[in-house]
């Protein structure tokens, strides 16, 4: 079924024609299953769309997978309707802002996919405009004072739009466990004028991350979850059309892009990833940011098919539902400590460092920190 699965995936994105054999019913509602556990049922229906008559699903999945489609079309509409109403919010009462990864990837989309691409909350960078004596907590204390907060962690913190989407408002783009490749990543995201540009995004005008700057950021958010819950197929093709676009567009060359990885001590998981787009989305060699690597590679993969989605489908990290507070928590940091250790050979320094990342980030939020 797995091979199946690859093959729609394949052909969803146009590089495969059809698939190798007709799915049997059962192995159709398996592959709908797997669709919904990757977080990439829309995409996948232009897979089906473009299957030919004889390998067509029956009709009763067709039209559970179009329903469910429809849906998140109509999600999509919401979000991007709260990235236009959110930054322009922030922008006219002295914030800069810039939304990250989620809505801004529908510009890299063919138009009838990006509609269907599973969309979460809404993620925005923001920076007080001019120099900030503690410019998180202006942010706080601006989303504090025009929506309710439902939560808040060092990187960012959360509310709901009216429109009832979940925002993020980072008041960094992302972060690395590793001390001195953290400082390293928030010194080359240190000026959000210069990592943002205004693009239209469906037919609306965007802050949005420059396409040179994506192709570090998007890569350091898959590495962070990967060390920090797990990710799915939905990163995987997200950074499939980022770089296919980023290739038609002349900027920053692959050499200083690997310059910068390198300095992030992202280069090994670098070559992993791009085996990942190479063997599940079929993208050809010329077109990699760097070697693949098939070693790190295809544990990668092995991850990305266990996991599903940022992790919720790891059968490794069950649900917690007979704890509460800090045992709840402190369950979640052993069992994450354990999975990571698989990753200990191959990114040590991320691994390593993830408790004691975690433990400032926690000290951070209960000492209000911000603050000082």
């Amino acid at each position: 079924m797995r091979s199946l699965f690859i093959e729609l995936l394949q052909v969803s994105l146009g590089s495969r024609d059809g698939l190798s054999r007709t799915p049997s019913v059962a192995e159709w509602g398996n592959l709908l299953a797997e669709s919904q556990r990757q977080a990439i049922l829309g995409v996948l229906l232009c897979g089906l769309e473009k299957l030919p008559k004889e390998q067509q699903p029956p009709q009763e999945i067709l039209f559970q997978w179009i329903g469910l489609t429809i849906q998140i079309e109509q999600s999509n509409a919401l979000a991007s309707e709260a990235c236009k109403s959110v930054t322009e919010r922030f922008e006219k009462e002295g914030f800069h802002a810039c939304v990250l990864k989620g809505q801004a990837n529908h510009r890299y989309y063919p138009e009838e996919m990006a509609k269907r691409r599973n969309c979460g909350d809404v993620d925005v960078w923001v920076v007080s405009k001019g120099e900030a004596k503690h410019p998180v907590r202006s942010v706080l204390e601006y989303v504090d004072s025009h929506w309710e907060r439902t939560g808040l962690c060092w990187l960012h913190c959360n509310f709901i739009e009216q429109n009832g989407v979940p925002v993020e408002v980072h008041f960094r783009p992302s972060f690395m466990n590793e001390p001195r490749k953290n400082r390293r990543f928030l010194r080359h995201f240190a000026d959000i004028e210069k990592s943002s540009s205004r693009e239209v995004v469906e037919g609306v005008e965007l802050p949005v991350m420059k396409i040179d700057e994506d192709v570090i950021y998007q890569m350091n958010h898959i590495y962070r979850h990967l060390i920090d819950e797990g990710i799915g197929l939905r990163q995987i093709i997200d950074y499939y059309w980022l770089l296919l676009t980023w290739n038609k567009v002349e900027g920053r060359s692959k050499e200083d892009s690997m310059m910068i990885v390198s300095k992030l001590g992202m280069k090994r998981f670098a070559g992993a990833l791009m085996y990942a787009l190479r063997e599940i989305c079929g993208m050809k060699d010329e077109l990699l940011l760097c070697p693949a690597s098939v070693k790190d590679g295809q544990f990668l993969l092995s991850e990305i098919m266990i996991a599903g989605n940022f992790g919720h489908a790891d059968p490794r990290m069950g649900a917690l539902v007979s704890q509460t507070g800090l045992k709840r928590q402190l369950s979640q940091a052993s069992r994450r400590f354990k999975r990571n250790i698989r990753f200990l050979s191959s990114y040590p320094g991320e691994v390593v460092w993830e408790p004691l990342a975690r433990m400032w980030h926690f000290t951070w939020k209960k000492l209000k920190l911000w603050s000082i």
